[in-house]
């Protein structure tokens, strides 16, 4: 298929499509109305929102047996997704407390056309369909962290959670903000629950195998419901509380520079600057809470008053071993070998050369906290309701970082040994030299920083859903939202600091200073020489920084705030929206979805400081952006279990506030360095998406699914960094900053199948599986105007989950893979500038029983295959950069509900 010809028709064709779709789904004459809808009622537009169309809890009701576990998890998931008028998958909690993984991150990696990225000993980065850049809403309002857009989805707790729905497409409904999606956490509230009373709750240990220790989890939640004469009340407390302490490592190749040969021999050959290993360790736990209200003083009206906190802390640092073969000359090489056939460093010995070793220690933390009152009134014929929230969030962070140098005899430094890079120290003669001889080092520089950032949110929304069953058209929805935004990032950030006391100082002047690292460096499944070595202890870098300071010449005290990274950014939104829904049928097959508009408009007021050699100059600018969204929805019932759903809408991406700052720095031109600046960009334009979705889903029996899905998307505006020529006050600088770029394609392919074997005979028929594959082609222009693959997104990703329930047990063995992609196209050097990460796998196990209906016993391990990641600059052969072993995990948790 030519591609880019498809790419130019499809949006023509659907926009052609749509005047012909709103005469057909408004004409009564043209088509009978739809008598009724799969699952037995309307399809929903947000039945947990309490949209009229659907009677409470309709969305999660089957039609069918009942279930529990993990079996009723995914069957609820299934009807869910059944009974949404958008493109949708969902992840249900098996009971209260107990998402199918420990965490949101790690859960949504099961769901079809979600990729993640695992690291620091857990799920972090999600992507949906390719794109980092959805909106993540709590019980459907925006929540984030400080100065951010997004919050971490690992940092919401499972413990507390419902479900998850992740919407791949968008309604006029929808907040506006993620040309990915949206991702929508649903904690519970207290008309969740049957009983007058209900106390339930978790007590979890997770082993960590790399850093050897055992960290508790648990959580509580108690429900109460009063039926009075003066309605129905409800109140929930939960708290959660996960903490682990992890340990990664990994050996890496840093950039390569192209080098006359230090053998004298007149030829170039690559050489890396810096190889190592590092050592990722930390200290993390999070806190949350959920403290909710709801009244119902009669069948027709509901209030609630909502609060919600997380916290993060993340006590870490990062240990380096940093040989340098960038330094190796004619003066001090040994001997040098090359990979055979090519110009490219194999290996070099080198007498007397400058070592690094480093600790980047850091205290990070955050708190985020949202409040919420709303309510509904249900009319016969209109439901109405309200929201206002206040979102506060805080984060301080603090880093020092502190290196250290010794000189090595002699040293053998192997570039590329099945993938790892390697450095073997002896002394002159051969024999042992001991690394974690701290009376051989002395401080070589240091780097300096902190930050606190602040972000608030006011938002207020009122929607109205209307049933006028005229002729087709069944529902208009209409609402209003509002909300003002303050981001203010405040921040210090020295850069390196080398020694200018005029003596050395030696890490043994400094009582308490010296430390080791680990010392089983990747599990011992590489052949590596160096595996523990001395580093400054973190603990002391972070408690006496002022004495490090002053021993090596500068100002004991902590940095002062550095103007060019502060920023104070208000964003005033208003948006309205307009949707239709319609529902008819096309000879016996019922026709349902929605037609309809969004309007956002969007002032923003932004506040940062310009520096002209070095004179500084306060930045304040307005500006203002009018975004008008359509989105159409049609879901066909070609039979009673196999459901064809087509999909079009524009969606937007707002740029971060960090690439908004104002802030401008230049250099003037001199004698050797042409005029040059770096800064944030205040003009950028959200980041613009056109978007297509087509889906075929056969639900062909009970608890079982079968689909296949496509999708398209056609982005402008894409933000990278780069330079470009700027003539400002008559002089022309080259200005490094974010900008908007040409136009991207992604286009993919998603294949999912659930089923339970219950036809089987015996203890047989407790099996299930979950099968599902994606399949992306991404591409945008670069600025140079060449197409690449977008960053983080794999061509390819698989999932594979095999289930057990029977009775009191259930089990799950659940496989994750994906291709490789590409991390970056920026890397400095000579060798290739992209970089690509290998194709990476996992394997995670989950088995509960059930002790009686009040009681679970569980135990869960996570990366079972002992994963093994890889990265390299454009060649893996050739320029090999980073391997490293991921953490392993074991738990065992009891689960009880009264």
């Amino acid at each position: 298929m030519n591609f880019v010809n498809t790419k130019r028709r499809m949006p023509r064709l659907i926009v052609a499509a749509l005047p012909a779709a709103l005469a057909l789904a408004l004409s009564p004459a043209a088509f009978a109305q739809q008598a009724g809808t799969p699952a037995g009622g309307e399809r929903c537009a947000d039945a947990s929102a309490g949209d009229p169309s659907c009677k409470a809890g309709d969305a999660q009701q089957l039609d069918t047996v009942e279930v529990r576990g993990v079996r009723g998890s995914i069957a609820s998931a299934i009807t869910l997704k059944q009974n949404s008028l958008q493109i949708t998958d969902s992840i249900v909690a098996e009971d209260i407390g107990k998402l199918p993984d420990n965490s949101v991150a790690a859960a949504l990696q099961r769901v079809t056309g979600v990729q993640v990225a695992r690291g620091a000993g857990e799920v972090g980065t999600v992507l949906v369909r390719g794109l980092p850049d959805v909106v993540t809403t709590i019980n459907g309002r925006n929540v984030f962290t400080t100065t951010g857009r997004s919050m971490a989805l690992a940092d919401i707790p499972a413990d507390l959670l419902q479900r998850v729905d992740v919407y791949k497409t968008s309604g006029a409904d929808n907040i506006e903000g993620g040309i990915g999606g949206l991702i929508d956490v649903r904690l519970r509230r207290p008309f969740d629950f049957d009983d007058d009373w209900t106390l339930a709750g978790s007590a979890r240990a997770i082993y960590s195998r790399n850093s050897g220790e055992a960290d508790p989890n648990g959580s509580l939640t108690a429900n109460r419901i009063w039926n009075t004469d003066a309605g129905k009340f409800g109140v929930m407390a939960s708290v959660s509380y996960q903490s682990q302490r992890y340990q990664e490592s990994n050996t890496f190749d840093g950039i390569y520079t192209l080098k006359d040969n230090p053998l004298g021999t007149g030829d170039q050959i690559y050489i890396p600057d810096t190889i190592g290993s590092i050592y990722t360790l930390g200290d993390r736990d999070r806190r949350s809470a959920n403290l909710t209200f709801q009244w119902a003083p009669n069948e027709n009206t509901e209030l609630y008053f909502e609060n919600f906190y997380v916290g993060y802390r993340n006590d870490n640092q990062v240990n380096f071993w940093i040989p340098l073969p960038t330094l190796v000359n004619s003066g001090n090489v040994v001997s040098l070998t090359t990979k055979p056939g090519t110009n490219v460093a194999q290996s070099i010995t080198a007498r007397d050369l400058f070592t690094l070793t480093s600790n980047q220690a850091y205290a990070n933390s955050s708190d985020t906290y949202q409040s919420a009152i709303g309510g509904s009134w249900q009319g016969e014929r209109i439901k109405l309701s309200t929201d206002l929230a206040y979102t506060y969030s805080k984060a301080d962070n603090r880093n020092f970082i502190l290196d250290t140098a010794f000189i090595a005899p002699l040293m053998t430094m192997s570039f590329d040994n099945g993938g790892a890079s390697n450095a073997v120290v002896t002394n002159y003669d051969g024999s042992a030299f001991d690394v974690n001889d701290s009376s051989k080092y002395w401080l070589h520089q240091y780097y300096d920083g902190w930050s606190r950032q602040v972000g608030k949110d006011w938002s207020w929304k009122g929607d109205a859903n209307i049933r006028v069953d005229a002729g087709p058209l069944t529902f208009i929805d209409v609402g209003f939202r509002a909300s003002r935004r303050e981001a203010e990032n405040v921040a210090a950030d020295t850069g390196g600091r080398t020694n200018i006391s005029g003596t050395t100082v030696f890490v043994d002047d400094f009582d308490g200073l010296a430390s080791l690292t680990p010392s089983n460096f990747l599990n011992g499944n590489r052949n590596t020489s160096t595996n523990q070595w001395m580093v400054a202890d973190r603990g002391y870098l972070l408690a006496n920084a002022a004495a490090i300071r002053a021993a090596m010449g500068y100002d004991p005290a902590d940095p002062a705030a550095n103007p060019t990274l502060y920023f104070n950014d208000k964003e005033d939104t208003y948006a309205a929206y307009l949707q239709g829904r319609y529902s008819l049928h096309i000879g016996d097959m019922p026709l349902d979805g929605a037609i309809g508009l969004r309007a956002v408009k969007l002032d923003s007021k932004l506040a940062g400081t310009q520096v002209v050699d070095g004179v500084q100059s306060p930045v304040n600018i307005d500006k203002s952006n009018d975004q008008f969204l359509p989105s159409f929805s049609a879901n066909l019932g070609i039979r009673d279990d196999l459901l064809l759903r087509l999909s079009y809408g524009k969606s937007i991406t707002r740029p971060s506030f960090a690439n908004l700052n104002p802030q401008l720095t230049l250099f003037q031109p001199t004698a050797t360095v042409a005029a040059n600046g770096s800064g944030g960009n205040p003009d950028l334009d959200p980041v613009k998406s056109e978007n297509i979705d087509l889906s075929l889903e056969w639900y062909f029996q009970p608890s079982s699914l079968l689909s296949l899905a496509a999708f398209h998307r056609s982005i402008d505006g894409y933000i990278q960094t780069y330079a470009s020529d700027e003539t400002i006050d008559g002089v022309t600088y080259s200005v490094s900053r974010p900008r908007n770029t040409g136009h991207g394609t992604l286009k993919g392919v998603e294949v999912a199948y659930t089923q339970f074997y219950d036809f089987l005979p015996g203890w047989l028929s407790g099996f299930g599986t979950q099968l599902n594959a994606t399949f992306i082609d991404a591409a945008t222009q670069s600025p140079t105007g060449e197409m690449q693959d977008l960053v983080n997104v794999s061509k390819r990703a698989y999932n594979a989950v095999l289930i057990y329930q029977k009775g009191a047990f259930s089990s799950r063995l659940a496989y994750n893979w994906r291709s490789k992609y590409a991390l970056s196209y920026t890397a400095s050097g000579d060798q290739p500038q992209s970089i690509y990460v290998a194709p990476v796998d996992s394997l995670d196990f989950a088995m509960s029983y059930d002790l009686d209906s009040s009681m679970t016993i569980s135990v869960e391990a996570t990366n079972l295959l002992d994963t093994v990641t890889r990265n390299y600059f454009g060649n893996q052969s050739l320029f090999p950069r980073d391997v490293g072993v991921m953490e392993r995990t074991f738990s065992v948790g009891l689960r009880f509900r009264f």
